[in-house]
């Protein structure tokens, strides 16, 4: 485990907010913000390490406390103690402990490069036959499979069931259990990935609740291996907000009207755990209600959004995203429609032939105007790369997610192109608050980042179809936040002086206007 995980870790089991840690060891909660999501790492032989041990040993009273502690530290040759300052010892090397695996990637980028190097693919028809062919085999109303083994068998048979029915359905899926059975068979999980393809292509959707006990880098990591899945728009994430020591696991995948599997352990035990597969239908009603009753106590992780999926939810939940009052820092491809003038706006909206062109004219209408009373009070960043002069002039700049909005993509004509960039100069020469920064490097093209701080995070793809992804888990939005940040720093270093963009800005218009006049 990296020290942000181990700090993670006991800040959730001790029930601990950034704040109160910080308060506890004079530190700032910002920067205990960053440690705990490995932005920052400690330097060698730093005193805090040691008044963090401290606290963590003082708020870890309750046996399912000191259980999930031990579990945690258990590569310790130790025998578990019982004195305080043996304890704290231990704990304070098990942090100091430097991870033996080499550095990781940075997960956003590979998120992001996964969310915007996506393609749709067509199914390949031999393959689709062979799965249909698959494990067809009667199933009695219940069946017992033991192990991993065991596990991925009640898995195949029960997607295949799934396959073999005549209407579509919600599957329910949650496990916390170790995921050996799924990952260190390569076989296996490329034959369940084919296989729960298919189901969604069916036209299945699936409800799933993710394990985010350990952290943003498990969370985020679950997430990326989902992203095909997720750009179909038909998997709605959730997450348990509250802590679990994890010392009692669960796995329940539910087909309501096919199948159900069920099973628990303990800690990762999962080497002899029995797996139940059940086909009887009051014995699914009873693990539906099971299951509908974790749901309730748990948050919706994100939304997923495209232009064939849900465009009135997707400009619902913008205006939700845009009412909290708070900072902001965006990234996309190309211009962003908030700071498009209204004049523009009226003219393209003219061109659609949609019956939404007029609600969509008083929506955005109502986004500028919210948009520049924030500014009033709170930073706006944006992050630019802008395109090549003939790209601009032979109209081929796209307008930012116009496909999430309309059944087509829409194109700046020039002349709507340097009204737009006449308006970000006037909003830098107005509002100290707006800010813009120019970077030659087109950084993760394909994808947009909108992340207000403390509110939440729009990752998109904007290379067509679009797709939107709605985030508000707390530290997803500060890791993002962090993050974007850190981008600013890195890729518009010298270039951050207001009057130089305006003067930049100010010479493409000029050269603009040279032509379109």
């Amino acid at each position: 485990m990296t020290f942000a995980e181990k700090l993670d870790l006991l800040m959730k089991i001790t029930n601990t907010t950034n704040s109160m840690l910080a308060r506890n060891i004079s530190m700032d909660a910002s920067f205990i913000s960053r440690l705990r999501r490995g932005i920052r790492t400690p330097a060698k032989n730093v005193s805090y390490i040691r008044a963090m041990a401290a606290y963590f040993i003082r708020n870890c009273t309750a046996e399912y406390q000191k259980a999930a502690l031990w579990e945690a530290i258990k590569s310790s040759p130790k025998a578990r103690p019982q004195e305080t300052s043996v304890v704290e010892d231990i704990v304070y090397e098990w942090l100091r402990e430097e991870e033996g695996d080499a550095v990781k990637p940075n997960l956003i980028d590979g998120f992001l490069n996964s969310v915007s190097q996506f393609q749709f693919k067509k199914a390949d028809p031999a393959a689709a036959v062979n799965l249909n062919k698959s494990d067809n085999k009667a199933v009695s109303e219940a069946e017992v499979f033991y192990g991993a083994e065991g596990k991925q068998d009640a898995v195949l048979t029960f997607l295949s069931l799934v396959l073999q029915s005549k209407s579509p359905q919600t599957l329910l899926l949650y496990s916390d259990e170790d995921l050996g059975w799924l990952i260190q068979n390569p076989e296996f999980t490329l034959k369940w990935a084919a296989l729960l393809a298919q189901v969604i292509r069916n036209g299945n959707r699936i409800k799933i609740i993710h394990t985010v006990d350990r952290g943003f880098d498990e969370m985020l990591s679950g997430i990326k291996e989902w992203v095909p899945l997720y750009m179909t728009g038909r998997i709605d994430p959730y997450y348990y907000p509250r802590i679990r020591d994890g010392l009692f696991r669960k796995t329940l995948f539910i087909a309501p009207d096919t199948a159900a599997i069920t099973s628990s352990s303990i800690g990762s035990g999962t080497k002899n755990a029995a797996n139940f597969l059940f086909t009887n239908k009051k014995t699914i009603k009873a693990l539906i209600e099971e299951y509908n009753d974790l749901l309730s106590r748990c948050r919706m992780l994100m939304r997923v959004f495209t232009p064939i999926s849900d465009r009135n939810g997707y400009l619902a939940l913008l205006d939700e995203f845009e009412d909290e009052p708070s900072n902001t820092i965006i990234k996309t491809d190309t211009l962003t429609n908030i700071t498009m003038p209204f004049e523009v706006v009226e003219r393209m909206l003219a061109q659609m032939e949609s019956r939404l062109r007029e609600q969509l004219l008083v929506y955005q209408q109502k986004r500028i105007k919210k948009f520049l009373g924030s500014l009033k009070k709170f930073r706006f960043t944006e992050i630019l790369s802008l395109p090549q002069m003939e790209e601009i002039l032979t109209g081929k700049v796209v307008v930012n997610l116009s496909d999430m909005l309309n059944d087509s993509l829409m194109f700046y004509t020039p002349k709507e192109y340097c009204r737009h960039l006449q308006n970000i100069v006037r909003l830098l020469k107005s509002y100290n608050n707006y800010q813009v920064h120019l970077v030659d490097n087109k950084y993760l093209e394909g994808s947009m980042i909108y992340v207000r701080e403390d509110v939440g995070v729009l990752v998109g793809k904007t290379m067509t179809p679009s797709v939107v992804f709605a985030i508000n888990e707390s530290n997803m939005t500060a890791a993002f936040w962090d993050y974007m940040n850190h981008l600013i720093k890195k890729e518009a270093k010298g270039r951050m002086h207001r009057k130089h963009t305006i003067a930049e800005l100010e010479t493409i218009v000029a050269k603009l206007e040279e032509v379109i006049i």
